[in-house]
């Protein structure tokens, strides 16, 4: 079986996080990786006739080949096409009721973004080190302006494209976390650290929020903030960031007085967690796979 994600060269947490994770709970299960490439071509060439277990992300759409099986478990859709229903596709469960309203599926597959099994694999409580910590959409990382406005304000800056296990470390140490990143905020939840949500521009795709939001029983309401990209040479751009800085460090500056923080209750937490960890054993128990259901890191 191949591990399915979507690969962004410079780094995406959420994506990132199918191979910190599922190799953990699944040991040996996986014979390599299929990467989705999108910024490079939308098109997926299979390199063999392997299954396809399709994991974290908004990776339920029609460019998946469709010559192979693929084992859905606790994706999303929200971009392209639906896939098409030839018999290809197994929905173990998926990321919320949205997801489940679009492809068909019987509310009882809506459980869960499986980011939050992350909190099997840091259960020991952490000094908490920093008061407020931001992490911005990856694509949102690459101007460095972000950075700049969280030197600015005293905030502890997380960059989307570290590595999973220091973002989730840095996450765990935070005691509030204003994230644009959709799984900054999932995997806060897990780790029970509350969180606030802020959006920048028209690519951040409410649907997969609100997928996962009702999903933990939780209202998606973010709050709006300046759209950064790379600046245009000149001072024309540099003065336009400029002020958008000043904008952005207003805003996160509000957040930080009179923010309202979310977090999913202990009991919907722990029944989304157990039901992940039951369709997955009864998974690994259906193809003769390994399961772990308490990893070590």
């Amino acid at each position: 079986m191949k591990l399915f994600y979507c690969h962004i060269p410079e780094g995406n947490f959420g994506d990132d996080l199918n191979t910190y994770l599922w190799p953990k709970l699944l040991p040996g299960a996986f014979s390599g990786t299929l990467q989705y490439r999108p910024k490079v071509s939308p098109k997926i060439a299979l390199d063999g006739p392997d299954p396809l277990f399709v994991g974290i992300g908004t990776l339920i759409h029609s460019e998946l080949p469709a010559g192979v099986t693929k084992h859905v478990f606790g994706s999303g859709y929200g971009y392209g096409k639906l896939p098409a229903k030839d018999g290809s596709w197994h929905y173990h469960c998926v990321r919320g009721p949205l997801t489940a309203k679009a492809l068909g599926l019987t509310a009882d597959k809506a459980i869960a973004d499986p980011a939050i099994l992350t909190r099997l694999l840091h259960r020991a409580p952490v000094k908490k080190l920093h008061r407020v910590s931001f992490i911005p959409h990856w694509e949102m990382a690459l101007s460095g302006d972000w950075e700049k406005v969280c030197r600015l304000l005293g905030i502890h800056y997380i960059d989307p494209r570290w590595r999973p296990a220091r973002v989730i470390g840095d996450i765990h140490a935070t005691r509030t976390l204003i994230t644009e990143a959709l799984h900054g905020a999932i995997v806060a939840d897990a780790l029970r650290v509350p969180w606030m949500a802020v959006s920048s521009h028209h690519t951040i795709l409410n649907f997969k929020w609100e997928d996962w939001c009702q999903s933990v029983d939780l209202t998606y309401a973010p709050t709006s903030v300046p759209t950064f990209w790379k600046p245009r040479p000149g001072l024309p751009g540099k003065l336009i960031n400029g002020a958008k800085q000043l904008q952005a460090a207003a805003t996160l500056a509000y957040l930080m007085r009179a923010g309202h923080p979310h977090m999913s209750r202990d009991a919907v937490l722990e029944n989304r967690t157990e039901r992940l960890l039951d369709t997955l054993a009864q998974f690994s128990r259906q193809n003769g796979l390994a399961f772990v259901p308490e990893p070590a890191l």
